[in-house]
C-alpha cells in the first residue's frame, strides 16, 4: 500500500467560508495549467462544473465542450468535510479517493487537511501517479486554493502549510 498524500494548510476563514471557497472550485482551480483539456489541446478548459452533494458528479468542460468526469462526491459534510471518489478522466476503476477536512481552530481560522488516498488502483502506474499528484497539490491546493481563501477572507496573513 502506498504511503497517503497529506496536505494540510491554515487559512484566515471560518471553517464555512473555507468549504464555500473550496466549493466554488473555478475561483481557484488553475484550468490554464490543470486540467484534462490543456493536457490534451494545449487549451484551458472553460470551467469545473460540480454538484457537491453524494453522488454528485465533478465535470470539466473543455476548451471544445468535451466533458471530462473527474469524479463523484461519496459524501458532504458542509462545512466540515467532502470526501470525492476521484479519477479526473480515467475510468471510474481507477478512481482514487479525497477526504478534504475543516477544521474550525476558533479566531476565525481554519485549518483544512487534504487526504489523498487509493493509489493502488491505478495498477502498475501506482507509483508515477502518487508522485504526480504529490506535486501537483502543492500548486493547486497549498498554493491556488490557500491564495483564494487569502481573497476570500480579506487577509494579508499568509496562509500557514505544512506537507507530511
Amino acid at each position: 500500500m502506498l504511503k497517503p498524500i497529506v496536505k494540510v494548510i491554515e487559512v484566515p476563514l471560518r471553517p464555512a467560508q473555507a468549504y464555500d471557497v473550496f466549493v466554488d472550485i473555478n475561483s481557484w482551480w488553475p484550468l490554464q495549467t490543470r486540467s484534462i483539456s490543456f493536457h490534451t489541446t494545449n487549451l484551458p478548459a472553460k470551467r469545473i462544473d460540480i454538484d457537491p452533494k453524494p453522488g454528485g458528479a465533478i465535470v470539466e468542460i473543455g476548451a471544445d465542450d468535451t466533458r471530462h468526469v473527474w469524479g463523484v462526491f461519496a459524501d458532504c459534510d458542509a462545512p466540515a468535510s467532502l470526501e470525492i471518489d476521484f479519477h479526473m478522466g480515467h475510468p471510474k476503476e481507477h478512481a482514487t479517493h479525497l477526504v478534504i477536512a475543516f477544521i474550525d481552530l476558533g479566531d476565525e481560522a481554519t485549518m483544512v487537511k487534504l487526504v489523498h488516498t487509493g493509489w493502488e488502483s491505478y495498477g502498475a502506474l501506482s507509483h508515477v501517479m502518487r508522485e504526480g499528484y504529490e506535486n501537483g497539490w502543492d500548486d493547486i491546493f497549498v498554493n491556488a486554493y490557500a491564495s483564494a481563501c487569502l481573497i476570500g477572507g480579506n487577509s494579508v496573513h499568509r496562509p500557514r502549510s505544512n506537507t507530511y
